[in-house]
């Protein structure tokens, strides 16, 4: 009986650990988000997140979630352009995040890619 229960512990001390690395690394992201689109805004009031939520319905809490739409819309936005976010968004979660080795297939670095595999290593 003790075993089962030093399992129980054990499973739920790392489900709690794997959620709090989650939201950590929700949280990198939503300053990186924040950080790489700061030139673009004019007012501290008014920032991406409001623009996403009153434009797309995407919130700083549910963009994990939905990576590919948020891509997308950076994508639709700034057309070619996009590509210099996603790379400023990048950098700004590895400066965070040392520990998480990515390598992009077929020397192509995106975005969408790099955020489902950093959500799905945690």
């Amino acid at each position: 009986m003790q075993i089962k229960n030093l399992n129980t512990n054990c499973s739920l001390q790392i489900l709690e650990k794997t959620e709090s690395y989650k939201d950590n690394i929700s949280s990198i992201l939503t300053e990186a988000i924040e950080e790489s689109f700061a030139p673009f805004v004019n007012s501290k009031k008014y920032n991406v997140f409001h623009f996403l939520e009153k434009e797309y319905g995407l919130t700083q809490y549910n963009i994990t979630q939905n990576i590919e739409n948020f891509v997308g819309i950076i994508e639709d936005l700034f057309g070619p352009g996009a590509k210099l976010i996603e790379i400023k968004i990048i950098e700004l979660i590895h400066k965070k995040i040392q520990n998480f080795a990515y390598s992009p297939k077929n020397h192509d670095l995106f975005l969408k890619e790099y955020l489902v595999t950093l959500f799905s290593t945690f």
